[in-house]
């Protein structure tokens, strides 16, 4: 047995892929009804799902696992988009503050409802029942046992 025949390479295989597609699927559903990429759609999320829909720039790089750079520009692209608001932080006026603005709150929430549509169509639809436990643990144990890799550089 080859190493790319082996059970772990091929879950591997298959995880990507369907990763891959359903990205690219619901990256297109996006485009055509929001106007908005996925690294839009992630920072807007990020930042709906924040206490007080605010976060600090570094905050959502971290979360994002962007550079500082990149986060910048895709912040500056979603404010001239009139999405997000930036602000001084009011504890310490060299942090920048990056806030959803109404019409951005108003947007990740329909992104949000066809994101949910899209995975219980896609992806949901193919979990067994008895298997959601199981993978949600796998899925869980996957995430947490990662190291954070280098920044991406991709956000537009």
């Amino acid at each position: 047995m080859s190493e790319t025949e082996r059970p772990g390479a091929e879950i591997w295989r298959h995880l990507v892929y369907a990763q891959r597609s359903l990205t690219s699927q619901f990256a297109g559903r996006l485009r055509r009804e929001f106007g908005l990429t996925m690294s839009q759609f992630e920072a807007l999320l990020a930042l709906w799902e924040a206490p007080g829909h605010f976060l600090h720039v570094s905050q959502l790089a971290r979360t994002l696992l962007y550079s500082s750079g990149s986060t910048t520009h895709l912040v500056d692209r979603l404010k001239s988009l009139g999405l997000v608001g930036r602000c001084s932080c009011t504890a310490d006026a060299r942090m920048s503050e990056i806030r959803l603005t109404e019409r951005g709150e108003d947007v990740i929430r329909r992104a949000t409802q066809a994101y949910v549509a899209t995975m219980e169509e896609m992806f949901e639809a193919h979990i067994e029942p008895g298997e959601i436990d199981t993978l949600l643990r796998f899925a869980r144990r996957l995430a947490a046992g990662q190291r954070s890799p280098e920044p991406a550089t991709e956000t537009t």
